[in-house]
């Protein structure tokens, strides 16, 4: 029954990054407060919603993910445990990357990319992210909550 609410949770963020490329500080903060509760109020929930932001914090500082992202692989983190969060967000950050490079292609954006890494090696810095049209953003909620629910059935362990 927990594993059905938890599916159901990952599946209402996947489904609204993917339609409007936002998802609600409210559905983040139901996920986030039904992991801790789930967790019993323990540290894992809290120790999994900290690896969980701890993953994308960097990323989302050099522009590369949002907010939003952060904030529901943290809650994603907290039904997981730091454990489980680390593990199903690198799959889904993973699984993200391979979602980017397929928009690229399928989009013609190949050529910014190989521009903005070109620009990176000879700068030797990050490449920022530029602001684009939403239909160009990546919905990494989609591949986040894969990864965690992989993590969640213990196919990643």
């Amino acid at each position: 029954m927990i594993g059905v609410a938890f599916i159901a949770l990952a599946l209402l963020a996947a489904g609204s990054d993917l339609l409007t490329r936002r998802i609600k500080n409210e559905l983040v903060l139901v996920i986030l407060a039904g992991g801790l509760v789930y967790q019993g109020l323990s540290l894992d929930g809290l120790a999994g919603a900290g690896v969980g932001f701890a993953l994308l914090i960097i990323p989302f500082a050099a522009r590369w993910v949002g907010g939003a992202d952060v904030k529901v692989l943290a809650a994603f983190g907290a039904w997981l445990g730091p454990w489980g969060a680390l593990l199903g967000g690198l799959a889904g950050i993973g699984l993200g990357g391979l979602l980017a490079v397929a928009m690229a292609v399928k989009g013609g954006i190949g050529r910014d990319v190989l521009g903005n890494l070109k620009a990176s090696i000879v700068t030797v810095s990050a490449p920022v992210g530029p602001r684009r049209d939403r239909g160009l953003v990546v919905p990494l909620a989609v591949p986040l909550a894969v990864g965690c629910t992989l993590a969640w059935f213990g196919v990643l362990s």
